[in-house]
Parts: structure tokens; sequence; C-alpha cells
């Protein structure tokens, strides 16, 4: 009898830690999966975060890309102020006498027939004396437009013509600009303001090419985006609606976070697409 008990009692304890086991187990793997449920969902938010900095990223590039042409702009307007200042300084220095020059010891910077020295940007020429000259004849002042303050000021004078509604100037003088500075940053610039001046006078055939030419001439060009959505522009006001809803997407997918992407975004749904 002692034996059965026993045995009974001992079955009794083994069914008792075998069933508190499994509830050990089932609390655990709650445990587990609460942990894991936490972990996910940190794990989302973090995605969620990486995305929203990336997004911020792009942004930001893009403003710096955007305003890269706003900022050499200025910089040219700049240089250009510059520059006729300089120039309003050449013309009085022409006019002044021996004696001032002398008093600036502008002959000391001279050496022989020929040979020029700068001074505040002013080239002074020293001319060798002629049988019909005297001896004490003053240098010949010549203003000499330093390079890059040329090269500004012609871009900022295109600039302005165009904001003065007179394209054909502007178109003259930008085109100018490419021929002499055809590597420069702001030759894809000027090649975009070509177009512009057609597209303002409603000439969209060769508006069309002068945008195409940003495309093809200029890659690297700050001004793809710009060129790409007034493409599109010309190809609606020409009837040739796909093609342009095909460029409109095609900006959205090179540069989805341009400015110009989000003007092609309201094109596409005027046109329905």
């Amino acid at each position: 009898m002692k034996k059965i008990l026993l045995s009974t009692l001992v079955g009794l304890f083994v069914m008792s830690c075998a069933a508190g086991g499994n509830d050990a187990v089932k609390k655990s793997l709650t445990n587990i999966n609460e942990e894991l449920v936490v972990i996910q969902k940190s794990l989302t938010d973090t995605q969620m975060n990486m995305e929203d900095v990336q997004s911020a990223s792009g942004n930001l590039q893009n403003d710096v890309s955007t305003n890269a042409d706003a900022i050499a702009e200025l910089r040219s307007e700049i240089a250009y102020l510059n520059n006729e200042i300089l120039v309003l300084k050449g013309n009085k220095g022409a006019t002044a006498s021996t004696q001032d020059l002398s008093s600036q010891n502008v002959s000391s910077t001279t050496t022989s027939k020929g040979s020029s020295a700068p001074l505040n940007n002013i080239i002074v020429l020293d001319e060798e004396p002629s049988k019909s000259k005297s001896k004490s004849s003053s240098p010949q002042i010549v203003v000499i437009e330093d390079s890059g303050a040329a090269k500004n000021s012609l871009y900022s004078y295109a600039i302005e013509l165009n904001r003065q509604r007179k394209y054909k100037d502007a178109r003259g003088k930008f085109q100018e600009f490419i021929k002499k500075y055809p590597n420069d940053q702001l030759a894809g610039n000027a090649q975009y303001w070509i177009g512009e001046t057609y597209y303002s006078v409603n000439d969209m055939n060769n508006a069309m090419k002068s945008f195409q030419d940003v495309l093809n001439k200029f890659p690297k060009s700050n001004k793809i985006p710009d060129a790409m959505l007034k493409i599109g522009y010309v190809q609606e006001k020409q009837g040739k609606k796909q093609e342009a809803i095909a460029t409109f997407q095609n900006l959205l997918k090179k540069y989805p976070k341009s400015k110009p992407a989000t003007l092609a975004r309201q094109k596409l749904q005027t046109l329905g697409a």
C-alpha cells in the first residue's frame, strides 16, 4: 500500500513539474515575441528616419544645384559692376596730366616699347618717342579688362538684356559667350537661356533645338532638369501630348527632387497622366 501511495505521489510530482515547465516555456516564448515586436518597431522607425534623412539630403543637394546658377549669376553681376568701376577709373586716368602720372611713378613701371605693367588693372604702355613727338611725351594709358571680368560681364550683360525682353540682343550675347568660353561652367546656362529667348517669342522649333542642345552638348549642366521641363512644355504646345507626358515622366525619374520635377507633376495632372 505504501509503495502504491509513494508511486502515486511521485507521479503527481512529475506531472506538476511538467506542467510548471510548460508554463515557463510559454511565458518565455511570450516574452521573446514581445521583444521581437519591440525590435521590429525599432527597426521600422530607424528605416523611416533613414528615409527622411536621405530625402532631406536629396533636397539639400537639389537646392545647392538649383542655386548654383543664381550664385554664379550674382557673382557675374558683381564682377560686371567692378569692371565698370575699373573702366571709369581708367577713363579718369586717361585724362590725367603728365605731372599726375609722374606723381604715381607710372613711368617707372615700364621698361621698353610694348612692355606693360598693371596699376589697379590699368595697363600702361611706354611708347618710344618718334621724331614728331617730344621725348617728354606722357605714356599712353589703355584700359584692358581682365579675362575673368570680361567673361562675367558678357554673361551678366546677356542676362540683363533678356530681363529687359530684348531677346534677340540677349541671344546674340549668349551665343557669343558660348563661342568664347565653350568649356565654362556657365556655357550650359547660356545655351538654356538661348532657348528661353526663342520660347519667349513663341518660336517653338528653335526653342526645342536650343533646349535639346543643353542635353546633348552640356550633359553636366545644372540646367538639365530645366531644359527637360521646357522640352515638355514645347511638345505640349506643339500638340505632341504623349511625347510631352513621356518627357515629364522621364524628368521625374531622373531628377525627382528638383523644382522642375514639381512643375512636371503638375503638368502630368493637367494632362490626365
